[in-house]
């Protein structure tokens, strides 16, 4: 019997794919893609652009989240974080990596292609939102309150201020510099929620780390959009009215959809008890089209309805989230991929001085400011010393804002480049930022 109990704990403990293996899959499934591509054209005679829509899509997405999870689960064998290797896969595959190289024809996916995985990363995105407000519960956001607002704060005064003043250095314009600075707040709730969610029981650092992104970015949204505002009055254009009206009614309505929703999701999961699995992405597919069609923003809908939903009936949707958990791996493939070949690798080349310089001070600015927090609200060395490394990774909510520039200032000669250099250091942030934080992950286990 003891025999036999060893037997079970070994086999369990022995790693279920070597790194050879997982290399070699990696190499055959692109080999074969490329394979396929070239027979298509050279004996079949089809284009890939006269592919059905729905076809060309789903094969896409096949090819994504199996990459994608075959380079995480390499990527964890040199101690990296799996979405690390999921956004380099999608840096591969993508057209952005091999126009800078000047051999587009070797990409993967190009650009066009890209567009049609807007549907299943909008998807992605709901579904981040859910699982990411679910772990947020009342009662730790209550006890823990004042630490993530001296944390939030404390990062927000001093990054402003050091990316401000290096980015008026480099840009010598006031208004550009606040845009910038204001952008460089930002975090990635995206990136949290991944990497707690490797974590077989998620630890009070790791989800005062989350809380904190979310609070942060939630209050950033409205922030920007009163810079907007400002940086387009004193333009003296019409377009500061625009900015401020549409920005604020954008998150105040994407907030009050999701409280709102969050009631008949509980009405409907009471009353629900089997094929979870279906209603948990029926729920995200609806969701997904609701915000598009009344235009709010999905990630902060779904992360408010999952935070509502989940503190209003704990018993009621435990079953809902943990499903929506397990089926997070498939998410993070998707979600990281398209972020890896959305990356302007080409932009982060042109700028690299002052894409650095600023990345650099904003480095600087959230350790100090982190670490000043942590350590005057009594958390522990360890918990002080790693705090600030869970505010590096940027993406999502950045790259949103960052769009907003050149929609708000189509006419100004200066958007088109700004929004190109902030683009740039969000992709740096979002390579550099999963490692600091896995490692935080680890060295951290209490937070007093």
């Amino acid at each position: 019997m003891k025999t036999r109990a060893h037997g079970h704990q070994n086999r369990r403990e022995r790693p279920r794919f070597g790194a050879t293996f997982l290399a070699v899959a990696l190499v055959c499934l692109v080999g074969l893609i490329l394979i396929t591509r070239e027979l298509r054209l050279s004996i079949v005679g089809i284009p890939q652009s006269n592919l059905p829509a729905a076809g060309e899509t789903t094969l896409l997405l096949g090819v994504i989240i199996l990459g994608s999870w075959l380079s995480g689960r390499l990527i964890r064998r040199v101690g990296l974080p799996p979405i690390t290797g999921q956004l380099l896969f999608g840096v591969l595959v993508g057209p952005s990596f091999w126009s800078w190289l000047h051999r587009p024809e070797m990409s993967l996916i190009n650009a066009s292609q890209i567009v049609s995985l807007q549907g299943p990363e909008s998807l992605a995105v709901v579904m981040i939102g859910l699982v990411a407000g679910a772990e947020i519960d009342w009662p730790f956001l209550r006890n823990k309150l004042r630490v993530i607002t001296a944390l939030a704060a404390g990062q927000a005064v001093l990054i402003f201020i050091a990316v401000g003043f290096v980015a008026f250095i480099f840009l010598g314009s006031v208004a550009q510099s606040v845009i910038v600075a204001t952008i460089a707040v930002t975090s990635s709730s995206a990136v949290s929620v991944a990497l707690l969610r490797e974590m077989r029981h998620p630890t009070d650092f790791a989800r005062l780390l989350l809380a904190t992104t979310v609070a942060k970015d939630l209050f950033l949204v409205l922030a920007f959009s009163v810079v907007l505002f400002v940086v387009a009055a004193s333009m003296t254009t019409t377009t500061a009215h625009q900015a401020w009206y549409w920005i604020a009614l954008h998150l105040a309505g994407s907030i009050g959809v999701g409280v709102a929703l969050a009631f008949p999701l509980r009405w409907a999961l009471s009353r629900i008890e089997r094929r979870m699995t279906a209603v948990v992405l029926v729920t995200a597919i609806f969701l997904t089209i609701f915000c598009a069609t009344i235009g709010v923003a999905p990630l902060i809908t779904a992360l408010t309805l999952g935070y509502t939903a989940r503190n209003i009936a704990p018993l009621a949707t435990a079953s809902f989230f943990a499903t929506a958990r397990r089926l997070f791996l498939a998410v993070c493939c998707v979600f990281f991929a398209a972020a890896g070949a959305h990356l302007n690798l080409a932009a982060l080349a042109a700028n690299w001085v002052v894409v650095f310089a600023i990345c650099a001070v904003r480095l600087a600015a959230i350790w100090m400011g982190a670490t000043i927090a942590a350590g005057a609200n009594g958390l522990t060395p360890t918990a002080t010393r790693w705090a600030w490394a869970g505010f590096v990774p940027q993406a999502g909510i950045s790259l949103a804002l960052a769009a907003q520039i050149t929609v708000e200032f189509p006419n100004e000669k200066w958007s088109s480049s700004l929004a190109t250099i902030v683009i740039a250091c969000i992709t740096l942030n979002e390579m550099i930022g999963p490692i600091f934080m896995r490692i935080a992950l680890r060295k951290v286990t209490s937070l007093k």
